[in-house]
């Protein structure tokens, strides 16, 4: 029996004035991976070149131009190597004495953060009380901090936020258990929340981006393959490792940042639209409903790079729109009057 899922979305953002807002300056957040990719490492290139070069593709430049710091942080807290427990106090203002985060957003644009490689040393699937003990290196406690994390990241439309799945580990470091656990949680994170999939989050913040680290450098089991490791006993990345993440880095997040500035330009808060979208995930036709009409209004459908794919106007409470032709994944809708402009995501099955 064929069931539709009807998801209402309601739009409630704080008001704020976004008109010439630019996402293209930020920080990066690690520890010893991260200041690894970021290089040269040894390698030929690193995240600041493979910057001036996407700067100089684009043609970019002076307040156009994107550009990014990079801090060794948090500092001083103990979490048992569980870095995502740490991440999740410290997004909730938990942990002010060495690591407030209210600083970091007020004074960037762009916030990346992660976890290095100790975070993989997963020990079981667990179960919903594992949050009783939040340093425990689980499946369902990792699902659980990260659900934290994004919900306050969505409380902060003014940033953007990118979030790295864990630091793989070479065999030599860990086991199969763990490395399977580990790329069992990093898949979750990119294909099931990312996606707009996860029963608790559901349709995933414009404003966040999953950089999907684990999967570009492991093999079919989880393991980090030995080329891109410092040694088989070592698994901070190596040179070569730098040379295959630090241009996706690059790409990926500002691709990523820019269309979320050309999506959230005058973005305010109104209740005279309430958009109602279903099915979602859909898979050939996508039903949407306004509450009410206005001239000029249209609805876009636009992709993960900012690409317009599609644009009609809206001269009905119920349009049916055909998404046969586009390839599955994530897609912003975009529903405009010229004045006030709604986002959201659907996923195209």
């Amino acid at each position: 029996m064929k069931r539709n899922i009807i998801f209402i979305v309601l739009f409630t953002t704080t008001i704020l004035s976004f008109s010439q807002t630019k996402f293209r300056s930020g920080i990066f957040l690690h520890h010893s991976t991260g200041d690894n990719i970021w290089g040269p490492n040894g390698s030929a290139t690193s995240i600041p070149q493979e910057i001036s070069k996407y700067n100089t593709i684009h043609g970019y430049s002076g307040m156009n131009s994107i550009s990014m710091d990079q801090s060794w942080w948090p500092d001083g807290i103990n979490s048992g190597n569980n870095e995502w427990e740490c991440w999740h106090r410290i997004f909730e203002n938990k942990d002010l004495v060495n690591s407030d985060i209210r600083g970091i957003l007020a004074a960037n644009k762009i916030v990346v953060i992660k976890s290095c490689f100790p975070s993989s040393a997963i020990e079981r699937p667990g179960q919903s009380s594992d949050t009783l003990s939040p340093t425990e290196k689980t499946i369902y406690n990792y699902k659980w901090h990260w659900r934290n994390i994004i919900k306050v990241m969505n409380q902060h439309p003014e940033n953007f936020f990118v979030i790295w799945t864990n630091a793989p580990m070479t065999a030599g470091q860990t086991d199969a258990t763990a490395a399977a656990f580990s790329k069992k949680f990093s898949k979750w994170a990119k294909d099931t929340l990312a996606a707009g999939l996860d029963p608790v989050i559901g349709t995933f913040p414009p404003n966040i981006y999953v950089f999907d680290y684990f999967s570009k450098l492991t093999d079919g089991n989880g393991f980090l393959l030995n080329q891109y490791a410092v040694s088989s006993g070592d698994s901070h990345p190596n040179a070569a490792a730098t040379a295959l993440i630090a241009p996706q880095f690059v790409k990926e997040i500002f691709d990523a940042s820019i269309s979320y500035e050309s999506l959230i330009t005058g973005i305010e808060e109104i209740h005279s639209y309430d958009l109602l979208l279903y099915p979602n995930p859909a898979k050939e036709e996508l039903t949407v409903k306004v509450s009410c009409l206005t001239k000029n209004l249209n609805i876009s459908i636009i992709n993960l790079i900012g690409q317009e794919l599609l644009r009609q106007p809206i001269d009905s409470y119920s349009t049916l729109i055909n998404i046969t032709n586009f390839t599955p994944g994530v897609y912003y809708i975009k529903l405009t009057d010229g004045k006030i402009t709604k986002v959201k995501k659907i996923t195209r099955e």
